[in-house]
């Protein structure tokens, strides 16, 4: 799952004058070591940090980044993330000039982009452990000055009552059962052809019933 969600994040590049780097961000316990192996196998640089504290993790994963640079935050529990609106995010969060950027409720297929400047200020100021454990919240949650935008759930054709997140062994199984079915010709196959498989599938789980100019600056995107 972690290479489909590099490979995704690098295919950015394809979209934009964009120079995205992708890191992954795990942590020091000795079970990451194979996380660290495989970021090596995936020629990508792998960061190590607190177990808990994940906004320190982050932090200090782009310490080598300037304020003006840009983090993109992505999980390594959806493997479908979308290149072409990756890229389109990024952009609407450059057009903005925002500080941080996100799908109203979170997206499976979108990430998070956030100011480098501005992820460093909120990790100054967020205390609550859910906060520093879920490292954004304190972005949509907290009355702040933070410049935010929060795009509309259906942003670009987004469809947030899809599942195609994987938490549990049954979302896996159906998660590789996609794969097998649309990664004939490679797994960058688009949201579209995602979604047209999950409306012929949704008997097996997909659909979830309850709803919940551009700068050269670098791009960093951490999974």
């Amino acid at each position: 799952m972690l290479t489909h969600v590099v490979r995704r994040l690098e295919a950015t590049r394809n979209f934009g004058r964009l120079e995205v780097e992708v890191m992954v961000a795990t942590t020091v316990n000795t079970a990451d070591d194979p996380t660290e192996s495989l970021c090596s196998d995936l020629g990508v640089r792998c960061f190590r940090g607190p177990v808990q504290d994940v906004l320190a993790r982050y932090v200090a994963a782009a310490a080598d980044l300037s304020n003006r640079d840009v983090v993109v935050r992505a999980t390594a529990d959806n493997p479908l993330y979308c290149p072409l609106r990756t890229a389109k995010i990024i952009a609407s969060h450059l057009h903005r000039q925002a500080d941080y950027t996100c799908i109203r409720n979170l997206s499976y297929v979108v990430p998070e982009v956030m100011q480098v400047g501005a992820l460093r200020t909120m990790a100054s100021l967020a205390r609550n452990p859910h906060c520093r454990e879920h490292v954004t919240p304190y972005f949509r949650e907290e009355a702040n000055e933070f410049r935010v935008e929060m795009l509309p759930e259906r942003w670009q054709g987004l469809r947030p009552e899809t599942l195609l997140t994987v938490d549990t062994r049954k979302e896996y199984e159906r998660m590789t059962r996609l794969f097998c079915a649309l990664g004939e010709h490679g797994s960058l196959f688009p949201l579209e052809e995602i979604y047209n498989y999950c409306d012929q599938e949704h008997i097996a789980g997909f659909t979830q019933r309850t709803l919940e100019p551009m700068r050269r600056d670098r791009k960093r995107s951490a999974a």
